[in-house]
């Protein structure tokens, strides 16, 4: 690791502490702070601290201006804060300025836009301040609400997991990506987001099944990218962890947006399908996503910041390696009984939240718990 952010773990414990408090918001009558919460607290937080790590990185070089990382957080924490006190329209413009200053140290650190990931990140750098700014006109009425959601999730998000998911898997399984059919599907996802954000803007119902159609369509190009790359493998060894996460995270991608393109057929079934659509799509696919990618970059970056010149200390130790085979296995089974007691009426529903609930302080146990019991028990032992 060239880099370290220290931010970073931040964000992630943020992250899933917004996480956590979405779910006791999904049976409330505020729908748009359950959406801010989930969307800009979750999935937000999650991409700004993953690409201070990723992209300098991916670049072999220090990230431009590191110390406006931490005005970042505070900025973008406080955007939140004021969403959950009601006054949206200050946190949107708070929550802007946190990625213009978040675009002020990432944009120059980028100096070779050749990698496929690269493309990627810059891409959904690009799509996240959008939804910002789309966030910030919908609070005046100048624009939908749903324009900036889907901007983050569709746009954002999905280049954001695609670009790193095409470098982690080939290295994770020592395989060869084609860069040539990864480029022209990186184009061909820049039209149909754009194609995606332009229908959510003029409310055009055919345009808009159209676009879910291409997306869905674009998801199944994807794993059939991943596919090819599995089947390059000459040693057939269990797949690391990181990978099986990704793995059963994508194969609910074409699920949830399946559900978005009936949605968009019949937009009477919308307050039915709407729970299933972002159960399946945040989640399921942005969180197993998550997972993964978490369990991996964690203790990486704990074991940088105080031990990698130290003997007698790995990466291991900053995590729970052993228990994440049962873990996995665990949350699938979990997973899917919050989605069958989601389907379930009121009370009986909330029953899902609780479920969802112990999956992620499992998940914390392994990672985050482990991650600071053994750093701080090891930085006071190597003093």
């Amino acid at each position: 690791m060239y880099y370290l952010s220290k931010i970073t773990p931040f964000f992630f414990v943020k992250a899933f502490v917004f996480l956590g408090l979405s779910l006791f918001l999904r049976h409330s009558q505020d729908w748009i702070l359950f959406v801010l919460l989930l969307i800009y607290g979750f999935v937000g937080s999650m991409l700004v601290g993953a690409m201070y790590q990723i992209v300098p990185n991916s670049q072999n070089r220090r990230l431009f201006l590191p110390q406006l990382s931490y005005l970042t957080f505070f900025f973008n924490i406080t955007a939140l804060l004021l969403f959950l006190i009601s006054q949206r329209l200050l946190g949107s413009v708070f929550l802007l300025f946190s990625y213009i200053l978040f675009s002020v140290s990432i944009l120059p650190t980028v100096k070779n836009r050749q990698p496929i990931t690269v493309k990627f990140l810059l891409s959904s750098w690009f799509f996240l301040i959008l939804s910002a700014l789309f966030l910030l006109l919908s609070q005046v009425g100048i624009v939908p609400f749903q324009l900036a959601v889907h901007s983050l999730t569709v746009g954002s998000l999905l280049n954001a997991v695609y670009g790193v998911e095409l470098a982690w898997i080939p290295m994770l399984t020592m395989t060869t990506l084609n860069f040539k059919d990864a480029l022209r599907f990186f184009y061909a996802k820049q039209f149909s987001t754009l194609l995606m954000l332009l229908s959510f803007y003029i409310n055009t119902i055919n345009l808009l099944a159209f676009a879910s159609l291409v997306e869905f369509a674009l998801s199944l190009l994807f794993l059939l990218q991943i596919y090819r790359l599995l089947k390059q493998r000459r040693i057939r060894v269990p797949l690391p962890m990181v990978v099986k996460f990704f793995l059963f995270g994508m194969g609910l991608l074409p699920f949830g947006l399946l559900v978005g393109v009936v949605m968009s057929f019949e937009r009477a079934l919308t307050p039915f399908l709407v729970g299933i659509h972002y159960g399946l799509l945040i989640y399921g696919f942005a969180v197993f996503t998550v997972f993964g990618g978490v369990a991996h970059l964690l203790p990486r970056i704990l074991y940088t910041w105080r031990f990698s010149g130290v003997q007698g200390v790995s990466i291991s130790d900053l995590v729970d390696e052993l228990a994440f085979p049962t873990f996995f296995k665990f949350s699938i089974v979990f997973y899917l009984l919050f989605l069958l007691f989601s389907l379930f009426p009121h009370p009986a529903s909330l029953v899902s939240s609780v479920i969802y609930l112990t999956l992620l302080l499992y998940f914390a146990k392994l990672t985050f718990l482990k991650g600071l019991s053994a750093f701080l028990s090891l930085s006071q032992y190597y003093n």
